[in-house]
């Protein structure tokens, strides 16, 4: 029988290593037949577990999204999302880069490595959007006023570099009713490399109850289409 909530730190310890094994596999220069016993090992892992994937939905509060989604219970970031895409813990594809909350502010620094390139020598500027998005939309959450990205505007001022230290932060704009306006910069030593600015929509009712449904013309309620 597979269990609805996987053992924390068993799976975290599980994704640092596919981390590691992802950077290691986009830097490699190792001879052929050594990829090709890492491809038999890896997808023989991957057989065994392929048989215990939930069918969701899902969510980055948790491995399924509940009714208790909206309940906020710590101020740590990688906490409240351990399945982000950006910062958590049990995701392998995210850096993992680690958010600081003071209660007003979201600071980072993280040093981006060789997956996340784009440019020569630079990380992608997909990823510094993906990045952003999640600064300041986890400052709108843990501020207690999140919603949804409704823009997202980004100004690339010099490359951000990968393998040196990239500084981050977001802060608290403004707000318009249920609109809330999130900025953010990341600097790499004291040279300007991107900042931007979100609006975050909150919804009319819970996040939670619009991502599980929506009100169809005829007032039934259907899926929400995401």
């Amino acid at each position: 029988m597979t269990q609805e909530v996987p053992d924390f730190e068993a799976l975290s310890d599980a994704v640092a290593q596919v981390r590691r094994l992802i950077a290691h596999l986009r830097k490699t220069t190792a001879p052929p037949e050594l990829i090709r016993g890492v491809e038999a090992g890896v997808e023989a892992l991957n057989e065994r577990l392929a048989g215990f994937d939930h069918p969701g939905p899902y969510a980055q509060r948790s491995l399924v999204m509940s009714l208790s989604d909206h309940t906020r219970t710590t101020d740590v970031p990688a906490e409240y999302f351990p399945y982000s895409p950006v910062i958590g813990p049990l995701n392998a594809i995210a850096p993992p880069v680690e958010f600081r909350f003071d209660g007003e502010e979201i600071h980072a620094e993280h040093v981006f490595d060789a997956p996340y390139n784009g440019p020569p020598t630079a990380v992608h500027g997909g990823i510094i959007a993906l990045v952003f998005d999640e600064l300041l939309g986890a400052l709108g959450a843990l501020r207690d006023i999140g919603g949804f990205t409704g823009t997202l505007t980004i100004r690339y001022v010099s490359l951000t570099p990968i393998g040196l230290p990239i500084r981050m932060r977001s802060w608290i704009d403004r707000r318009e009713g249920r609109k809330a306006f999130i900025r953010g910069t990341m600097h790499h030593g004291e040279q300007l490399c991107a900042e931007a600015e979100g609006i975050f929509i909150r919804p009319k009712g819970s996040m939670l109850e619009h991502a599980l449904a929506t009100e169809a013309p005829d007032g039934k309620t259907t899926p929400a289409d995401g």
